[in-house]
């Protein structure tokens, strides 16, 4: 193999570092030698040619879409995605702002109702900026943002119902409250911290409730606010009390005939204390009641069936223990005299289970802030002398502490006799019942301790005193 080297190639010192071009010539077989030109080394390098425009190459279409087409695509889909975006932007500004209005209404109008401690205002507040805090923390994040700002439209939206709804219950106010409107603020809120006695009155009457009527339910509440204590003293229909305003005796009922006043002054000369507010329900106005608190949980002392009373409940029976009662079957239990050997004695105790029931009942929070309801449902069969102001205080005052009441019943007792020196049925002979001055002695001492503050019997006094009761009784 004959190879033939260049005299400037041997010179040079590079010589031995530069790759050298082999030639073949093809018409030689392998066997044949081959020359090499080292001058192939020194020529300039020549660029490959470029591919024809109608097939370029893998390499280059790669090369020319990382260096130019995907910026060009990435700037456009943002602007895209921007411009998609600018009008979802502009509409949940839109729903924040009028979030922000409607917060703002409710908060205004929960303080213009009076009906919720401020405190609990100052605490949805600021729930509300909390729950603000988080959407301008979540703007950022598409599905933590869209579940904080749709919290925050809930919240608002249920303040704003609420609000709503109390309103509602303070027109319902205005339609059952008959009090002095002009009262102020702090007469209103005197209720809250001094001891007063409310008449509870059942009005026999199966239409509209009317000023002059009998009474079938007559019962004194002692309320002392700061002692959390209430005690419910039951007055037999029939009882035979000096009627106030005149100078003679006469069925306690009949003191309905000349008026709600009449009434009051009459139980506040039998018992020494002064009665300072009434509240005044019908059949229909009672059944109301009873269904908007949810039915009422009540323990009966007999097995027995109620007597019907057409328009209002069919015969009802009811079992010894807990029976669970709605309006209907409340009316029926509470009506009830004939199915007991006591008569009328025992359904006035009744009567005090079924009013404990309805007062546990309305004292519970949930009752409370759904007020409105079931003042709406007894706006036509009920009426008070307590003003707007002052039932507001009263459910202001228990919101504020959700406090525990201990509450006492007594019931006075009489003997059964006739009479016809009967004020409203002059010479005719009346069923009446002599009072039994022991019990009203002992409603009496009750009541007065609630008023002058005497904290409530503990229940070992309480037994102590039944087992000396019923030691006497043995005695006598």
């Amino acid at each position: 193999m004959d190879f033939d080297f260049e005299p400037e190639e041997r010179s040079s010192g590079t010589s031995r570092h530069q790759p050298q071009k082999i030639r073949r010539s093809d018409e030689k077989s392998a066997a044949d030698p081959v020359t090499v030109d080292s001058r192939d080394f020194f020529q300039p390098s020549q660029e490959p040619p470029a591919p024809p425009p109608s097939a370029p190459s893998h390499a280059a279409h790669t090369a020319h879409a990382g260096r130019g087409t995907r910026p060009a695509r990435t700037n456009a889909r943002t602007a895209a995605k921007a411009s998609e975006h600018s009008p979802i932007r502009g509409l949940l500004m839109l729903i924040l702002f009028l979030q922000a209005v409607l917060s703002a209404a409710a908060l205004v109008q929960l303080y213009r109702t009076k009906m919720l401690p401020v405190y609990y205002l100052a605490v949805l507040a600021a729930l509300l900026v909390l729950v603000w805090l988080l959407v301008y923390k979540c703007q950022r994040y598409k599905v933590r943002g869209f579940l904080t700002r749709a919290l925050s439209l809930v919240l608002s939206a249920a303040m704003a119902v609420g609000c709503v709804w109390a309103q509602q219950g303070l027109d319902a106010l205005d339609k059952v409250t008959i009090g002095d409107e002009t009262i102020t603020d702090y007469e209103a809120m005197a209720i809250t911290t001094e001891p007063f006695v409310v008449y509870l009155s059942g009005v026999d009457t199966r239409g509209d409730l009317t000023d002059n009527a009998r009474s079938d339910v007559n019962i004194l509440a002692a309320v002392n606010p700061l002692t959390k204590r209430v005690a419910l003293v039951n007055t037999p229909r029939d009882y035979y009390v000096d009627l106030a305003g005149t100078d003679s005796k006469d069925k306690l009922t009949h003191a309905g005939l000349y008026g709600v006043e009449t009434s009051m002054e009459t139980l506040g000369g039998l018992y020494g204390v002064p009665v300072d507010h009434y509240v005044r329900i019908n059949f229909a106005g009672f059944i109301d009641v009873v269904d908007a608190l949810g039915g009422i949980d009540v323990y009966s002392d007999y097995t027995f069936t109620s007597v019907g009373s057409p328009g209002y409940y069919n015969p009802t029976d009811f079992v010894e223990g807990w029976n669970h009662l709605d309006g209907a079957a409340a009316l029926a239990f509470a009506r009830e005299r004939h199915a007991f050997p006591t008569g009328d004695i025992q359904r006035g105790i009744n009567q005090m289970k079924v009013i404990e029931a309805m007062l546990n009942k309305i004292k519970s929070p949930a009752i409370l802030t759904s007020y409105s309801r079931l003042l709406a449902a007894v706006s036509d069969n009920f009426v008070t002398s307590l003003s707007s102001n002052q039932i507001t205080a009263l459910v202001r005052m228990q919101l504020s502490d959700f406090a525990v009441w201990d509450i006492e019943s007594y019931t006075v007792t009489g003997s059964s006799s006739s009479s016809t020196h009967c004020y409203s049925a002059q010479g005719q002979k009346l069923y009446v019942m002599m009072p039994d001055e022991e019990s009203v002695a002992g409603a009496q001492t009750l009541l007065q301790s609630v008023l002058s503050g005497e904290p409530a019997p503990s229940a070992d006094s309480a037994a102590s005193g039944e087992a000396s009761s019923e030691a006497a009784s043995e005695t006598e």
